[in-house]
């Protein structure tokens, strides 16, 4: 069975407001490990009624992700999060090389206040190159949407609806990222999502089945993000150069909330997905969708890795059953 995997989530809810973030540690590199007084806590968990948010306010202060394998990125990788800007600043995402293993070096993507992308190239500082901007100035305190996507050296970065940039050839094949900011920044909804195939679809000729958390979906809504898109429109190609297949298009959720919202969360998901390969042009008489809310769970729901992984969209080959 094809899969991609969620390896790390975290939407900080579970930790208390003031506290340093349970799921997150110092930077590897000594050079950014956290300060003493006055400074001290370089970052905090804040509680803004239904959502909690990590707030970094110190610049060149990097935590990561508590994941227990060192070099835990692959060869294809999505890495999101909803930023805000509290004044003018920068948001960071650091990605460290495996072309060079000190701890020190990295490659940082610079999301600044006023839309702009920029990156500083590895190896580090040696260059900052501008990728692409938002089309319209963003607003203090707005939440947007980041992602990047890596595959095989390519990066694509989205914010909301809009691609970014898209780098063919980044020059580096990261292996871990941290955060951190310039001026303090507010994260939250942050997640890493890994996958091996390269070419998953062509499982459900073999398979039968293919099992996704390629496509991201709005919270508690059956809104497609903008960074799914890409993988839809690929599916939208292989299952036109492959008319026989039939395919079955399966929601799934966690066990958190009502079991009947899930169910219709699930079915409306699945729906959507269908509508967005229709209107790419494939045969609505051969998508079917189900949504089964969080009754298959493929993991226990008892952690946030197993809750997102349960969270994913299933499709079957049903020709010829």
């Amino acid at each position: 069975m094809a899969r991609e995997t969620v390896i790390f989530e975290d939407d900080f809810s579970h930790d208390n407001a003031g506290a340093f973030p349970s799921r997150w540690h110092n930077a590897i590199c000594k050079n950014y490990q956290a300060p003493t007084q006055p400074e001290w806590p370089y970052c905090e968990v804040l509680n803004e009624g239904r959502e909690h948010s990590l707030l970094i306010k110190r610049t060149a202060r990097y935590i990561e992700p508590n994941i227990n394998a060192k070099y835990y990125l692959h060869d294809s990788f999505t890495v999101e999060f909803e930023v805000a800007f509290d004044s003018s600043g920068c948001a960071e995402l650091c990605v460290y090389p495996n072309e060079n293993k000190d701890s020190c070096v990295k490659a940082i993507l610079h999301l600044l206040s006023n839309g702009m992308v920029r990156i500083s190239d590895f190896p580090l500082n040696t260059e900052n190159r501008y990728l692409g901007s938002y089309p319209t100035s963003f607003s203090t305190k707005e939440w947007h949407h980041f992602a990047l996507a890596y595959k095989q050296r390519a990066i694509d970065v989205y914010i909301d609806k809009y691609r970014i940039a898209s780098l063919p050839d980044c020059k580096f094949s990261p292996y871990a990222l941290s955060l951190g900011c310039i001026a303090p920044v507010r994260y939250r909804h942050f997640k890493i999502t890994a996958g091996k195939q390269k070419n998953p679809f062509a499982a459900m000729l073999t398979e039968k089945k293919l099992v996704t958390h390629a496509i991201h979906f709005d919270v508690n809504s059956s809104a497609i993000k903008p960074e799914s898109i890409d993988y839809i429109v690929q599916l939208a190609q292989f299952l036109k150069a492959n008319p026989l297949i039939k395919l079955e298009i399966d929601g799934h959720t966690d066990s958190d909330g009502d079991s009947t919202a899930n169910s219709k969360l699930s079915q409306a998901r699945a729906d959507e997905v269908k509508k967005k390969l229709v209107a790419m042009g494939i045969n609505g008489n051969n998508l079917t969708t189900k949504g089964f809310g969080a009754t298959r769970p493929s993991q226990p729901n008892t952690t946030q890795a197993g809750k997102a992984n349960n969270r994913r969209v299933e499709f079957i080959n049903t020709a010829n059953q």
